[in-house]
C-alpha cells in the first residue's frame, strides 16, 4: 500500500513539472511570435502593433462565406497603405 502511495506521489510531481514546463514553453512561443510580428511588420511601437492586430483579427476571423467571395476588407487596404509607407 505504501509503495502505491509513493508511486502516486511521484506521478503527481511529474505531472506538476510537466505543467510548469508547458507553461514556460507557451510563454516562450508567445514571445517569439510577438518578436516576429514586430520584425515582419516593421513596427516599433507596442501600441501600433496592438492596433494592427485588432484590425486584422476581424479579417482573420471573418465568416467562411466572406472568404469565399474574396472580399477585401478595409483593414487590408489600411495595411497595404502602411506597408507602402514603410518601404
Amino acid at each position: 500500500m505504501r509503495n502505491n502511495l509513493e508511486k502516486i506521489s511521484t506521478i503527481e510531481q511529474q505531472i506538476e513539472k510537466l505543467k510548469e514546463k508547458q507553461k514556460v514553453l507557451e510563454q516562450q512561443m508567445q514571445q517569439n511570435i510577438g518578436q516576429e510580428v514586430l520584425r515582419a511588420w516593421n513596427i516599433d511601437s507596442e501600441q501600433e502593433a496592438i492596433e494592427w492586430i485588432h484590425q486584422l483579427a476581424d479579417q482573420v476571423n471573418e465568416e467562411p462565406k466572406k472568404a469565399e467571395h474574396h472580399e477585401e476588407p478595409a483593414q487590408l487596404t489600411e495595411w497595404d497603405h502602411h506597408e507602402q509607407q514603410t518601404e
